[in-house]
């Protein structure tokens, strides 16, 4: 696994539980977006810019848009790697990716797109992408 996942500078471990499965055998969809967000929240801890008090940083970074592509089914037991890094930023917003791995079959299994707005909890409004995010994402990513 670790020759699949050496290009995310963030990488996210979860254990698929009994559990996550549903009537049909196989992981839930749901779980895929829940698993996603652990991975979106590791990315921003990783940045240093991820606080649960709204107070205690410039901007919050508010989910605005997600999907998730499924390409493999996954049951219990496996673990699921996922690597995350920044597919784009634009001046509101910036496009994380996840991309979702089975251990079990070292596969490929999902893929998460998820736009993230930064929030001014003060002004209660979406701001300009900061410029000192856009230099953490950088020395974080090696760009």
């Amino acid at each position: 696994m670790k020759e699949i996942l050496k290009e995310y500078k963030v990488i996210s471990t979860l254990k698929v539980q009994w559990g996550d499965m549903d009537a049909m055998q196989h992981v839930n969809n749901v779980v895929y977006v829940r698993w996603g967000e652990t991975a979106r929240i590791d990315y921003f801890i990783a940045l240093g810019v991820f606080s649960s008090d709204p107070n205690a940083i410039p901007f919050a970074p508010i989910l605005g848009f997600q999907s998730v592509k499924y390409i493999i089914p996954v049951v219990y037991p496996d673990t699921i790697q996922i690597g995350t890094r920044i597919e784009e930023i634009r001046a509101d917003r910036i496009v994380l990716k996840s991309y979702y791995y089975s251990e079990n079959m070292r596969k490929l299994v999902a893929i998460k797109t998820q736009e993230v707005i930064p929030f001014d909890y003060k002004t209660q409004m979406k701001i300009p992408v900061p410029k000192e995010l856009v230099l953490k994402i950088n020395d974080l990513e090696g760009l």
